[in-house]
């Protein structure tokens, strides 16, 4: 396409999209390209096999950017950086389009569907268009301006008012376009407005109801509520000794807590305070004795977690005495042990140094001696009287030997009194069920104890050489403070991991099998650095190069003529206005004015034309028609039409 209305606009267009994007070394070249076009009179004569290769290669290109974007998709937002790249995909065609003797884009060369259909396809588009409004698109998403809409909108005026058909007088058209678009302002303004408020008062409606039934700060053993848990198969993260041997700790804390609500726990202080960093991204835990220790003497582990949050809780182990490469800027503790990173950054992983002591969470108090009182006189049943810290951890260990692990729950009798059913009638339960009690008995035979949520860490992976964590390994125990320090009681029993692993899916190894070697791949996609192939870059870079170079050195090449053509031949090349145009211009030359608006038939009876009414019907089926017209008729008007303006040259002027 060549018209001329769009120079200096699309070029407009195109850097608006640069600056908006911040995509300028794409911008200036395409302007450039965009814009010579106007001043060369010299076109390449390409067949469709051509453009189906420029087709097939955009197609590669956008695979190719879904799946870098996919890959990077903790990096860059993947809706909006793809629209925002769109313009630089559609530029190839639009461009070759723009030096091709072809004045659109058959549309089978974009839909490879198409291809396949024996009859010739009809339909095409106009590849300016679809790429001017490409950048209009993309410069909207990425960068905020409240001149962004008066210069999108000038932009579409001057493009539509371009488009405008010759029956409106200029007048006219302006003034529709003027009020269209002050109707878009006000309407666009009020519909924002609008907007806004619905969204503030339904995030009020739904803070309020939120905060009456849960506590981001609370969680529920699920005691009288579940009679069923099943969690998902999927990986939640992988842990990587740095040793290459299973010698991890058996539990990842997530969360702890000291108050029983009778049915749930909750925490009793929900303050977190800031811990002081040691280096860039590093935090240390742990006495005296343990910092003065050299830290390379602890073990230490990768966790590959990525955090799609900019505050959440970190998993780590209680034992842990540093956090490493966290990219958080800061990190908060609870006095129970909770780890939260505040403002995360997007990273695959973190890492963590241990002992065999628990460091996290402060000394025993008051609070983690309470019993709720519906819960003392089953505690009473069990067992009455006190004795020695050793001996009571004795009792439990030994009071819950005979328990059962199972997901299932007779919801009637947990409805009633869901502790004292699962300690004295059903003696089976899940996880939470024993934490629970577990830390009731504790506290009632004198002993602190706090209730722990996390994961337990067994699943080693050879291949890997790594631990597989999964959301069914979501694990909760017991805590006690014995000795001055915090140990684990973890009274479920140990066939619970077995019991889970017969729940999996079938499909679970070909997960993994895809899950994990993606994994790896990302590993090795992370380690890579463009820098590592920049001699190979170059060498392709220069190689598409002198391809090019080649393929427009040898590829047919036509000499636009500036002046217009009047043979019959001429006026049937692709792209040319129907030739009946001539024969208007020439009538209006003699005086016959055609009314604004007048309908062409009209108008040459009104003139006492009748001769040419046979040729309206090819003139404007050549300019409507979507399928266009053959050839044979094309032929035929610009034959008529010569003829006409043959006969006709001499006539004197209207006076």
């Amino acid at each position: 396409m060549t018209d001329t209305s769009l120079r200096y606009i699309g070029a407009l267009t195109i850097l608006f999209w640069g600056f908006q994007t911040e995509l300028w070394w794409f911008a200036a070249p395409m302007v450039l390209i965009f814009e010579a076009r106007f001043y060369l009179n010299r076109r390449w004569a390409l067949t469709k096999q051509d453009f189906y290769r420029v087709a097939d290669l955009t197609s590669i290109g956008l695979v190719g950017m879904v799946a870098f974007l996919f890959l990077n998709r903790q990096e860059y937002h993947f809706i909006t950086t793809l629209l925002a790249w769109m313009p630089i995909l559609v530029f190839p065609l639009m461009t070759v389009l723009a030096y091709s003797t072809t004045p659109r884009m058959p549309l089978d060369v974009l839909f490879y569907s198409l291809r396949r259909q024996q009859e010739p396809v009809q339909q095409s588009w106009d590849m300016d268009y679809v790429f001017l409004g490409a950048c209009l698109l993309a410069a909207g998403l990425n960068r905020d301006g409240s001149y962004y809409y008066p210069i999108a909108a000038m932009i579409i005026f001057f493009l539509l008012f371009n488009l405008r058909s010759s029956r409106f007088p200029k007048p006219a058209v302006l003034l529709s376009m003027c009020l269209i678009f002050l109707s878009a302002t006000a309407l666009h303004t009020g519909i924002r407005t609008a907007h806004l408020g619905l969204k503030k008062q339904t995030e009020l409606w739904i803070a309020n109801w939120i905060s009456q039934r849960t506590d981001p700060f609370k969680t529920r053993t699920a005691i009288g509520k579940v009679g069923r848990l099943k969690l998902s198969d999927a990986i939640a993260f992988r842990i990587k000794p740095e040793s290459g041997r299973p010698d991890f700790p058996s539990t990842l804390m997530e969360a702890a807590y000291n108050t029983s609500s009778g049915v749930g726990w909750e925490v009793f202080d929900t303050r977190f305070s800031n811990v002081e960093q040691v280096d860039d991204f590093n935090w240390q835990f742990g006495n005296e004795e343990v910092r003065s220790n050299p830290i390379s003497l602890y073990p230490q582990s990768k966790i590959y977690l990525e955090f799609d949050k900019e505050r959440s809780l970190i998993p780590v182990p209680m034992e842990v005495v540093e956090i490493d490469e966290l990219a958080a800027i800061d990190i908060a503790t609870t006095l129970y042990g909770s780890i939260q990173g505040i403002n995360l950054i997007p990273a695959p992983h973190y890492k963590v140094r241990y002992d065999d002591n628990i460091h996290l969470g402060s000394q025993a108090g008051p609070m983690d001696l309470e019993i709720p009182e519906e819960h003392r006189q089953t505690l009473s049943s069990i067992i009455e009287g006190s004795m020695s810290e050793q001996e009571a951890l004795a009792f439990v260990q030994s009071f819950f030997a005979d328990f059962r692990y199972t997901l299932f729950q007779d919801n009637q009798a947990l409805a009633r009194e869901p502790l004292k059913h699962f300690l004295l009638e059903g003696r089976a339960g899940h996880c939470e069920y024993f934490a629970s009690a577990t830390t009731l008995l504790l506290r009632h035979l004198g002993i602190p104890a706090r209730y722990v949520v996390g994961y337990s860490v067994q699943e080693w992976n050879e291949d890997l050489q790594m631990y597989i964590v999964r959301q069914r390994h979501s694990h909760a125990w017991s805590i006690a403070y014995i000795g001055d320090r915090w140990i684990p009681v973890d009274t479920t029993p140990q066939q619970w991991l077995s019991l889970e692993e017969g729940q999996a899916g079938f499909l679970q190894p070909v997960w993994d099998f895809f899950g994990n070697n993606l994994f790896l791949f990302q590993l090795w996609w992370n380690d890579q650095s463009i820098e590592d192939y920049e001699r190979e870059l170059y060498t392709l870079g220069f190689l598409l190069v002198l391809i090019l170079v080649w393929r427009i050195a040898t590829s047919e090449q036509v000499i636009l003529e500036d002046k217009e053509a009047e043979s019959v031949a001429t006026w049937i090349l692709p792209g040319r206005e129907s030739p009946f145009f001539m024969v208007e211009k020439h009538l209006e030359h003699l005086g016959f004015t055609r009314g604004s608006g007048e309908l062409m038939t009209s108008w040459l009876l009104r003139i006492e034309r009748p001769e040419l009414l046979p040729l309206v019907g090819t003139h404007n089926r050549w300019r409507f028609d979507p399928h266009g017209i053959s050839l044979e008729d094309k032929t035929w008007l610009a034959e008529q039409v010569s003829d006409w303006l043959g006969s006709n040259r001499q006539e004197d002027p209207v006076k």
